[in-house]
């Protein structure tokens, strides 16, 4: 939330503000994707002192006395399928340990960058051929998912 341009506790606002900054960046670009793909925001501290609802497709989780960087790692290590789950983080450290329980991990900036058109911060990407209907676009994160299906497939092949 602190490198959404011009948005939240960077651009001088109260943490509540940039909370619902990146909720509402998340709700209008869709840098997760369309679909079934559910984001999960987690936020240190409490619901009942930030007020924020999740949305449909964003799931927001308050740690409660936890940091949310130790519950993110639970999270990963609970997830029925680790290799499913996309951790987006710029701290080493909860790379390192999503990436060994898994998960894959995107960079902040990748983040962001798959939400917003690069060269007008803020803006979501737009597309105009998806707008005609002439192509069918994918989630960078669905993406992902269906090399990895493919390599599993291709590697895991047997020879005639």
């Amino acid at each position: 939330m602190y490198r959404l341009p011009g948005r939240g506790p960077a651009a001088g606002r109260t943490l509540e503000d940039g909370r619902a900054a990146l909720i509402g960046f998340i709700r209008e670009c869709r840098p997760q994707g369309r679909g079934a793909d559910i984001l999960t925001v987690v936020f240190d501290g409490r619901e009942d002192v930030a007020g924020l609802h999740a949305e449909p497709g964003i799931r927001v989780v308050f740690t409660r006395g936890t940091s949310a960087d130790d519950k993110i790692r639970d999270m990963v290590e609970d997830a029925p399928d680790p290799r499913r789950v996309i951790c987006v983080t710029d701290d080493r450290e909860l790379a390192l340990a999503c990436a060994h329980r898994g998960a894959e991990v995107w960079t902040v900036a990748r983040f962001l960058g798959s939400g917003r058109d690069q060269d007008i911060p803020g803006v979501c990407r737009k597309n105009a051929r998806a707008a005609d209907g002439d192509e069918k676009n994918i989630s960078s994160a669905e993406a992902g998912r269906i090399a990895r299906e493919l390599t599993g497939l291709w590697l895991n092949r047997k020879s005639p």
